[in-house]
């Protein structure tokens, strides 16, 4: 995957005829209203009259815990973060300057990246079928899947949960920006890993050359199986390099919820993968692919977000 590096009745009724009144008899004591009349008669004139309680608006019903494909979605918040990595960051790439950037609305993302069960439910292919490096298990990751297929896939998702009434109005699945997804991955860290600094650590959190390649385990694993990052976001280092919606420019795009170039070549791919090291699976690592390019090392993860 790596190139450098290995959407009214107005009818009339008749109002019935007014009863004559029957003299009261003599000595009759006159009728006594009854106390709660009084007392309303009372505090209509004194202007206290309670005006009746209007019925509480129900609350809307909660958001299920996984949308109809059995994808789980965290919510992630709007904030302020810097995108790239320090001049004094150990491996880092010469196209990670800094910048800051500022993400304006909150949004949801996919819990892992899109596993093969889920591909199958929306697009009822299987384009890693007879390739090579690829794990058994319906929870393992959709791999060999381009660029233009993970788009299709988020078009059609959204068109089929939109027909179900399971959106909300002008929500829809997308690609994460480069910028969203390093803000998720990030997870209000600083540090090269989420975890922190000591490549020593990776293995707990990420499938990478250490934990694959001296197993013989060289394929992406089933998903979620290490420690997520702060946020619950799993294998947001490790596992499979992941499509974003952004054309790749060596100078990151920074400000308020940069979008990335208008055109390019190649598209940015994030997160490292299982058959590379620890340097490549950092935070603020970029790699980049012709957007028609897939192999065993590439998937995806969605965004579902508003207008």
């Amino acid at each position: 995957m790596a190139e450098r590096r290995p959407s009214r009745s107005t009818s009339k009724v008749a109002r019935p005829a007014a009863k004559k009144a029957t003299p009261a008899k003599r000595g009759a004591a006159p009728a006594r209203k009854p106390a709660a009349a009084t007392k309303a008669g009372k505090a209509a004139k004194a202007g206290t009259a309670k005006r009746p309680a209007r019925a509480a608006k129900p609350a809307a019903p909660p958001r299920p815990a996984a949308n109809s494909i059995g994808m789980k979605l965290v919510p992630l918040p709007a904030g302020v973060f810097t995108m790239g990595s320090p001049a004094t960051e150990k491996d880092r790439g010469t196209d990670e300057a800094q910048m800051r950037v500022e993400i304006t609305r909150p949004f949801l993302m996919g819990r892992t990246v899109v596993t093969k069960k889920q591909w199958k439910a929306v697009m009822k292919s299987e384009p890693w079928k007879g390739e090579r490096c690829v794990a058994a298990g319906e929870d393992a990751p959709a791999v060999y899947v381009d660029w233009h297929d993970a788009v299709a896939f988020c078009h059609k998702l959204t068109a089929h949960e939109r027909a179900a009434g399971w959106l909300e109005k002008g929500e829809h699945y997308r690609l994460p920006t480069e910028a969203e997804w390093e803000y998720a991955c990030r997870a209000g860290t600083t540090t090269p890993w989420s975890f922190g600094s000591d490549p020593r650590r990776l293995g707990d959190h990420a499938w990478f050359y250490g934990n694959t390649g001296d197993r013989k385990e060289q394929y992406a694993h089933r998903v979620g199986r290490k420690k997520p990052n702060p946020w619950g976001l799993a294998d947001m280092h490790g596992n499979v390099y992941e499509w974003c919606s952004d054309w790749y420019k060596s100078a990151l795009a920074g400000g308020t919820d940069p979008q990335g170039p208008a055109s390019g070549t190649t598209k940015v791919l994030r997160g490292g993968g299982w058959g590379y090291d620890p340097a490549r699976c950092r935070s603020a690592d970029r790699n980049k692919n012709d957007p028609s390019f897939s192999d065993f090392s590439g998937g995806f993860r969605v965004v579902l977000a508003g207008t």
